[in-house]
């Protein structure tokens, strides 16, 4: 195993970036697939971690969640929550279209379809290996309203530090078994921690700190038992980040998970990661594009320009600004489509016009990352 970088205010780490497929003798933009059942993989580069861990650009959201302003007509009246049950029928039509990159969380509630669909394709030869496959999920998750008790932390803001560790542990063991399978190729702090709003109350930031590197140190021994071929976090602030290394962590997060869109742009953060050599990943990318909107309006202009559709502009977008990208569907065409951002490049002028539209306001109703002490 390869020597881990240690925290140093002398050393900073470069994100290096990889456009390679992880099977050999490709066409160019696409992955041949050596797996032995007829499917060409989806084109999908990596990005190089700092451990030399080679995550793939795109990776299928599995977040299902029903909301109010995106019910289900089907539901009983006012469900609001996760619907795992949706997902089974979305990872075999994407692991049929090609890809081979998932994103789940312990509080989706779909680290068991993924892991049974997955067992599924390995049982019959589909799969081939382990390593055919990449897999994030997340931990320590605050309260969530909407979601069963026993899948995030209820009350973190009342845990001691010593109560995060052991929780955080169990949380890490237990996607391990939904997922059924050996190791995790990356795994995720969800969230810094609970802010004052979600809490009902103001907080102590120092208690929050406390229990951010708590989880964290969590995370390196799992790394180090070799349970997860890297480890990150979620919806962090450069603050966040600086505790952890002042705080005492031995090894730099590889990755920063936020939300991040043609209208959500976290500039300052996105700009230190990628100083620090941590990848920033977009999840909510497609954020925005409604009808009538001045993003979806401008992103169709260049879409007509290109041949591309307003999603593969705001994806090639990202991609230019460094991004890893998280995105939901659970449409086959649309899994394929997504990747389909190889073929044409944004002049300055036009990358700048999108930057335009940023606005802090932006998100779908998330906690940012600044409103977490």
């Amino acid at each position: 195993m390869r020597a881990l970088p240690v925290f140093s205010s002398a050393l900073l780490w470069i994100a290096c970036f990889s456009v390679r497929c992880s099977h050999v003798e490709a066409k160019e933009g696409e992955c041949k697939n050596d797996e032995g059942d007829g499917l060409v993989l989806l084109p999908n580069p990596t990005k190089t971690l700092h451990n030399g861990a080679e995550m793939p650009l795109f990776q299928l959201g599995s977040a299902q969640l029903t909301t109010d302003f995106a019910p289900d007509a089907d539901a009983p009246p006012g469900f609001v929550g996760m619907q795992p049950e949706r997902m089974y029928r979305q990872i075999e039509l994407a692991l049929s279209a090609g890809l081979r990159a998932f994103d789940t969380a312990l509080i989706y509630g779909t680290q068991k379809g993924l892991g049974h669909v997955l067992g599924e394709w390995w049982r019959t030869g589909k799969l081939q290996a382990r390593k055919d496959v990449w897999i994030t999920t997340k931990i320590f998750h605050p309260r969530c309203n909407v979601c069963l008790e026993s899948l995030h932390m209820p009350g973190l803001s009342d845990m001691t530090p010593e109560e995060v560790s052991v929780k955080t542990e169990e949380h890490f063991e237990k996607s391990l078994q939904e997922l059924n399978v050996g190791y995790l190729d990356l795994v995720l702090i969800h969230w810094p921690g609970e802010d004052d709003k979600s809490a009902g109350r103001p907080l102590d930031p120092e208690m929050n700190r406390q229990r951010r590197i708590a989880a964290w140190k969590v995370l390196e021994k799992m790394y180090k038992r070799g349970w997860c071929r890297a480890i990150g976090v979620s919806n962090f602030d450069i603050p966040h980040l600086e505790q952890l290394k002042q705080d005492g962590a031995t090894i730099l997060p590889m990755v920063n998970q936020i939300e991040s869109s043609v209208e959500v742009q976290h500039v300052e953060i996105r700009e230190y990661c990628q100083k620090h050599g941590i990848v920033v990943q977009a999840y909510s990318a497609l954020r925005g594009l409604g009808e009538g909107t001045r993003a979806k309006q401008l992103l169709q202009t260049l879409g007509t320009k290109y041949g591309k559709d307003v999603g593969q502009v705001a994806f090639r977008y990202l991609y230019q600004h460094g991004y890893a990208i998280v995105y939901l569907t659970n449409s086959k065409k649309r899994v394929k489509s997504n990747t389909e951002i190889f073929d044409f490049e944004l002049t300055a002028d036009e990358m700048e016009a999108i930057d335009g539209l940023n606005h802090s306001d932006g998100g779908w109703g998330l906690p940012k990352p600044q409103d977490i002490q």
